[in-house]
């Protein structure tokens, strides 16, 4: 929370707080790092945020995930991205939400490559070997693939594709 350090005072109560509100005003940047060390050391912070994060609070909180669109797994997912890929009979493929595309289009992968396994301790999180080894097609990301078993990526470069997601 901002401070209005600027208003002039007008009571003696506000002359005595005069010198701490300079001394902010001198030491902004450091005055915040204390102010969130303390914030993150306080037990009433910690309190309302157990609070939030358990019980009723955290139900309502995922039955809202479930309805809202951008957390279902589809086109409009907060994290799709769109995509454009050539199969291996040089067919090229443009979609947003690479897992929902391998669900959709099982039939174009090895059945050995699409048995969807979910991660240790986070079930929503599932993953197969044709989603692991398409997503490093893409460029710009860590250890990219030139091809996997004939499918490369066809879209833009890493600088394009970033600037056609922002806009």
């Amino acid at each position: 929370m901002k401070l209005n350090l600027e208003a002039s005072p007008a009571s003696a109560n506000e002359l005595r707080i005069a010198p701490l509100l300079n001394w902010r005003r001198q030491h902004a940047d450091l005055h915040h790092q204390l102010r969130v060390e303390g914030i993150r050391r306080s037990d009433k912070v910690r309190a309302v945020l157990q609070r939030n994060h358990r019980g009723p609070a955290k139900q309502r909180w995922l039955a809202s995930l479930h309805q809202n669109p951008k957390f279902q797994p589809s086109d409009l997912h907060v994290a799709a991205k769109v995509w454009t890929l050539r199969a291996p009979d040089g067919s090229l493929h443009t979609f947003r939400n690479l897992r929902n595309f391998i669900r959709e289009n099982e039939h174009l992968f090895d059945a050995a490559d699409v048995i969807w396994k979910a991660q240790a301790g986070r079930p929503k999180l599932t993953w197969c070997q044709a989603y692991q080894s398409l997503a490093r097609l893409r460029p710009g990301r860590a250890r990219t693939l030139p091809s996997w078993q004939g499918w490369t990526w066809a879209g833009p470069g890493p600088a394009q594709t970033e600037i056609a997601l922002v806009s």
